[in-house]
C-alpha cells in the first residue's frame, strides 16, 4: 500500500472519530438533561440495572468510548507507520 492510500485511511479514521465523539457528546447532554428534570442522583441515574429507563442509552455512550479509543489507536498507529486496517471490529 502506498503512503497516499494510508494517509487517505487516517482521513476515514478521524472524520469517523469526530462523528462518534459528536453523537457521544449530544447524547450525554441528552441524558445529563432528562436527569436533571427527573430530580435523580448521578450515580442512581447511570447506573443502568438502577435506572433501566435510560439503560439502552448509558450503553451506547460507554460503545462510542470504546470506539473513540479503537479509532485513536488506529491513529497513533498511523503516526508510527503502520498501515490502518479499515473494517476491523472494535471488539
Amino acid at each position: 500500500m502506498d503512503r497516499a492510500e494510508n494517509d487517505l485511511r487516517l482521513i476515514a479514521v478521524m472524520r469517523r472519530y469526530f462523528a462518534v465523539k459528536d453523537e457521544l457528546a449530544g447524547l450525554k447532554s441528552a441524558l445529563e438533561d432528562k436527569r436533571k428534570a427527573a430530580g435523580i442522583a448521578v450515580g442512581e441515574f447511570y447506573h443502568v440495572r438502577a435506572e433501566t429507563e435510560h439503560a439502552d442509552d448509558v450503553s451506547r455512550t460507554v460503545t462510542l468510548r470504546r470506539e473513540m479509543e479503537f479509532l485513536m489507536s488506529l491513529a497513533e498507529g498511523w503516526s508510527r507507520g503502520d498501515i490502518i486496517l479499515l473494517g476491523l471490529s472494535t471488539d
